[in-house]
């Protein structure tokens, strides 16, 4: 790479270990229900997004599984904490090699879904090298999610960039297309030696 570039990286899945579903059985087990699994699985996906844009909080939001799903009791407070568990543990590897983007003179920002009880513990354990970025926009503090538009326009704005001219890089293929649609060239994450290759450095 000879010229300064600007990538815009999401989180889970890219620079922040997923659990996959893990996370979802632990949530499961906090539940007790599991007759009712399918519908709970159904449910806290579908109402994820307005979880992650800060449009609902963490009580409603679970208080509306309780009532779609109909539980017969929910301790929201074990459950938070069993949907939460370690999701901030970061790729060591994949966090070097972004700091060593930065610190080649490129401009790095974040673009997350993640409501804002998590964001408070990704904050507490990852500020470090968080710190170190030109812009982190985290959906619950903007009132957006991808894949809707204002994430993306949010994200550019931070930066002080147009879409042109930002690299979007994520593992989810929905996200990928919405950016694409706002202009941002993309790349779609697959693992650290192939993103190499991507950004060809």
């Amino acid at each position: 790479m000879s010229k300064t570039r600007t990538f815009l990286f999401d989180l889970y899945g890219v620079l922040i270990k997923e659990h996959g579903a893990a996370q979802f059985e632990r949530v499961a087990r906090a539940v007790g229900e599991p007759s009712k699994n399918d519908k709970l699985h159904e449910v806290y996906e579908s109402l994820r997004l307005d979880l992650d844009a800060g449009r609902v909080s963490e009580v409603n939001y679970w208080n509306q599984i309780k009532l779609l799903v109909g539980l017969e009791f929910l301790d929201i407070q074990e459950v938070i904490a069993a949907d939460y568990k370690g999701l901030y543990e970061r790729d060591q590897d994949m966090v070097d090699y972004v700091l060593s983007l930065k610190a080649k003179g490129h401009r790095i920002g974040i673009l997350s879904n993640i409501p804002e009880g998590l964001a408070k513990l990704l904050k507490e354990h990852n500020s470090e090298w968080l710190d170190q970025l030109d812009a982190v926009t985290l959906s619950c503090d903007i009132g957006a999610a991808k894949p809707e538009p204002k994430s993306f326009h949010v994200a550019l704005e931070a930066l002080g960039e147009k879409a042109e001219d930002v690299t979007f890089i994520d593992d989810r293929l929905r996200n990928i297309e919405a950016a694409r649609e706002e202009g941002l060239s993309t790349i779609h994450f697959t693992g650290l030696d192939s993103l190499k290759e991507s950004i060809q450095e």
